[in-house]
């Protein structure tokens, strides 16, 4: 009896060990550069800049930026661009692949550094500009960037998918039972 137990609680924990490393598989990032690794074409780039400047000038307006505050402004917006495609800082499928696992893990972990560093940026010239504004500025630039934050999150998790995400009004929701 207690070898048939030792062997359904190896059997539980092999189980277990094999969904954990499969769900850690599953959690690996995709290849940086946008889909498939391909880096951004110029028109997809042109259409961001677009939209940013789009959404800049709208932020700029919702927080009614005085004279006094239109140098800060600019040193905002210059020190929270996006980072740049690195290309070159980024090994290709076939020049990743031939790496060992520590080389690849080594690899990510720098790519890791880079972008926490480039976040730590953003996120000082950030208070440094919200410490400019007046409490009401703050409260409308508090409800923009949750907004932002929000779509960012929804097209994070839900990807390039067309129509609305689970959950918001309009969308379908496989869990919820049909209304009759």
């Amino acid at each position: 009896m207690l070898k048939f137990k030792t062997r359904i609680l190896a059997g539980i924990a092999a189980v277990s060990i094999s969904a954990v490393t499969a769900a850690a598989f599953a959690q690996v990032p995709p290849p940086p550069g946008g889909p498939h690794g391909r880096a951004p074409s110029a028109e997809q780039i042109a259409k961001f800049e677009q939209m940013r400047a789009k959404h800049q000038a709208e932020l700029h307006d919702k927080l009614k930026i005085t004279a006094a505050q239109e140098a800060g402004w600019k040193l905002f917006l210059d020190k929270t661009k996006p980072a740049p495609f690195d290309a070159a800082g980024r090994p290709n499928k076939e020049e990743f692949a031939k790496l060992t696992t520590p080389e690849r893990l080594d690899k990510k972990l720098e790519l890791m550094r880079k972008r926490e560093a480039f976040a730590e940026q953003r996120i000082a010239a950030t208070k440094d500009f919200y410490a400019t504004l007046s409490p009401e500025q703050q409260k409308t630039f508090d409800a923009e960037f949750a907004k932002m934050e929000r779509h960012r999150f929804d097209h994070m998790r839900h990807g390039d998918r067309k129509g609305p995400p689970h959950g918001k009004p309009g969308a379908p929701d496989a869990a919820a039972p049909a209304a009759k």
